[in-house]
């Protein structure tokens, strides 16, 4: 016969180690991401009218919510709504373009938490630096 083990009360409420918990913007975090991360679109890269040259802007994390990524600046890059759609849709072959655009810090924030092969699974195509 085993020795009969008690089921510790840490175990019971979680409370080992723990979890990853996402950064979320607050209201006024956004407003500053935004502000810092406005400008063209990065895959159609029009300087005039801001990168309108389709549509509005849309903020797009690099590393998506659900693998953990959170919502900070070298997380968010500026895409008109087209190339948005089309690059989390994998439409187009526009994801490329979009990784080619990155900066050092984006890119840096991109394979710290997503990792090396973060591109290919999340885009669909390799890519590296």
């Amino acid at each position: 016969m085993t020795d009969a083990k008690p089921f510790p009360k840490s175990a019971q409420l979680a409370r080992g180690a723990r979890r990853y918990r996402r950064k979320i913007a607050s209201p006024k975090q956004w407003q500053a991401i935004i502000a810092a991360k406005t400008g063209p679109c990065r895959c159609c890269l029009v300087p005039g009218g801001n990168g309108r040259s389709r549509s509005d802007i849309t903020f797009h994390h690099l590393v998506s919510r659900e693998d953990h990524g959170d919502d900070v600046p070298d997380n968010i890059v500026p895409l008109c709504t087209f190339h948005h759609g089309e690059i989390t849709a994998r439409h187009g072959g526009y994801e490329y373009r979009l990784l080619s655009t990155l900066t050092d810090a984006e890119y840096s924030y991109m394979i710290e938490r997503g990792g090396e092969d973060y591109p290919e699974r999340a885009y669909g195509i390799r890519y590296a630096r």
